[in-house]
């Protein structure tokens, strides 16, 4: 929740992006060189509906940007996994990959999602740059009938040695085409 809270209540956040009624925002913080992001939406689908796509893990690949692999490590209940993820970079950034804690917790008419890196679960592969820090959260509410109103939140540091002008110039676009291709999977 302090994630989200920091996210959405920063007062220097900049709209980057509205499109197909997706709004991403990029955010200074005080924490990283990097800007935090968050998007908001809504999706006409369930709950229940949205729940069984976050938790389809190899999925992924269909809908997060420039995710290439995406595989359960280890289910540790039905609402908690960690998994694992390549991410493809454009050249000349080498791709990175990660090892996430993925939790949902739900009531009758929200779904909360947190989704942070894990240190220390798999060995590095020198192919890729593991992504040190990721922090993100989903707050889902029904706000009708199959309606849902997600806003979203990540902080991210992507490791290596990418210059942070660079990450914060394109980092609207991740969210942005993720929360697209999501949309046209499951709802509109």
């Amino acid at each position: 929740m302090l994630l989200f809270r920091n996210a959405v209540g920063q007062t220097e956040c900049k709209l980057r992006k509205d499109q197909d009624s997706i709004k991403v925002f990029t955010c200074n913080t005080d924490t990283s060189k990097f800007k935090s992001i968050k998007a908001e939406f809504f999706v006409n689908t369930t709950l229940n509906k949205l729940e069984l796509f976050l938790l389809d893990f190899p999925n992924y690949t269909t809908w997060q940007y420039n995710t290439v692999e995406s595989r359960v490590i280890k289910k540790i209940s039905d609402t908690e996994y960690i998994y694992y993820a390549k991410i493809e970079a454009p050249w000349p950034v080498m791709d990175r990959d990660m090892v996430v804690r993925f939790k949902i917790e739900r009531n009758k008419n929200h779904l909360i999602v947190s989704a942070n890196s894990e240190s220390r679960i798999l060995p590095e592969n020198k192919a890729y740059v593991r992504v040190p820090t990721s922090r993100s959260q989903w707050m889902v509410t029904e706000e009708q009938k199959n309606r849902l109103a997600v806003k979203y939140a990540i902080q991210i540091d992507p490791g290596g040695s990418v210059p942070a002008w660079l990450i914060n110039w394109v980092s609207a676009n991740a969210p942005y085409q993720s929360f697209k291709n999501l949309k046209k999977q499951i709802g509109h």
